[in-house]
């Protein structure tokens, strides 16, 4: 069974400069805050519903961590990227990237950003789950990030986790897992 595909990123909280810093990797590739044609970002509330701020407002809430939010990234004006931001009481912060409605291209180049923003500044990390396929999106990544020992069953496209993480991760891992050193503190799983 298989779900819709995704990118996982767990990261210390953002301040609104490292969110900035984002959107200029992000917008490097091609990606950007700015809706095409709109001189404004785009959150979406609860309902789904556009809500047009300034760039530089959407940054300030993210480093606020007042609540979590859904922040809409651009290709073009008729092709985006849905990023939603949910913050833990363990210090860290959650952006899961939803991939289903892009092209394989598209998904290669928030991959691509996301793994360059981890190697730029791995000590940001907590983890990075990259499942193109949504086969583990049912899992519950949040409590391996956690640090519980739980059975991890698959494993996704890419995961990289926190040397700690990958630690009390131990026998939890699939037999054939693999691990190598993928950035200062970060370790690399790998399954295949």
């Amino acid at each position: 069974m298989t779900s819709d595909p995704f990118v996982d990123w767990y990261r210390n909280r953002s301040s609104a400069r490292d969110f900035a810093l984002l959107a200029e990797a992000f917008g490097r590739a091609g990606i950007h805050l700015i809706q095409p044609g709109f001189d404004t970002a785009v959150l979406l509330d609860v309902e789904g519903e556009h809500v047009r701020l300034p760039a530089g407002r959407v940054a300030e809430l993210v480093g606020l961590s007042l609540g979590d939010l859904t922040v809409k990234w651009w290709f073009t004006a008729d092709s985006d990227l849905v990023c939603g931001i949910a913050y833990s009481g363990y210090g860290w912060e959650k952006h899961t990237y939803f991939l289903d409605a892009l092209t394989v291209r598209e998904a290669d180049t928030v991959t691509e950003v996301l793994l360059g923003e981890v190697r730029a500044r791995p000590e940001e990390t907590t983890a990075l789950v990259v499942d193109r396929t949504g086969r583990t999106a049912e899992f519950d990544w949040d409590t391996v990030v956690r640090g519980a020992a739980t059975a991890v069953p698959l494993l996704p496209e890419l995961l990289l986790l926190g040397e700690p993480i990958a630690d009390a991760l131990g026998a939890a891992l699939p037999a054939k897992a693999a691990r190598s050193a993928f950035a200062p503190g970060l370790t690399l799983v790998n399954g295949r």
